[in-house]
């Protein structure tokens, strides 16, 4: 089955590209994996051109990391651990600030992992990894980032951390 013109894929999605009523060239995800529902939507917007409606297509402001975690620290206010958390928020918003949430990837997320490793343990590099997952599930139901970048945030593993405690056995125990 050929698909249509206009049509390509990203990953698993499909986008389409068509012609604006103004002749600019848009294009836009479909948000499914489906041909079938791809086409659809790819001759839905060319009969909108075609009948002079410009169809609406939702721009998301560019957020940088330092705005969410401003965002996320008033949030979590609210939880028990509060004042640990502050402090590694405030630990990810210095190295991370400047970065637009778009710009996230698993690369990048593991070359910090390894950083902090050479300085922190694995259990204290685990909780860092973990709040910056939930900031960024915070930040999808705010609408600040699109869900295709908590996936990428979401495919980091966590390091195994060794919890056992070295014991010494007493004069009795001998």
């Amino acid at each position: 089955m050929a698909k249509a013109k206009g049509l390509y894929r990203r990953g698993k999605i499909w986008w389409i590209r068509y012609a604006g009523p103004d002749g600019r060239i848009r294009f836009e995800s479909t948000k499914t994996i489906s041909l079938k529902e791809a086409e659809y939507i790819l001759a839905c917007r060319r009969k909108e051109v075609r009948e002079g409606k410009l169809p609406e297509v939702k721009k998301s402001r560019k957020y940088t990391f330092k705005e969410l975690g401003e965002e996320y620290l008033v949030w979590a206010k609210r939880q028990k651990a509060f004042a640990s958390k502050r402090s590694r928020i405030k630990q990810l918003v210095e190295v991370f600030g400047s970065y637009p949430l778009n710009s996230f990837s698993t690369r990048m997320i593991e070359r910090f992992q390894t950083e902090k490793l050479t300085r922190c343990k694995p259990a204290g590099v685990n909780r860092l990894i973990e709040i910056l997952k939930h900031m960024f599930r915070k930040a999808v139901e705010r609408e600040m980032v699109e869900k295709e970048v908590l996936e990428k945030v979401r495919r980091v593993k966590l390091i195994p951390e060794n919890n056992r405690r070295l014991r010494f056995l007493s004069a009795e125990e001998c």
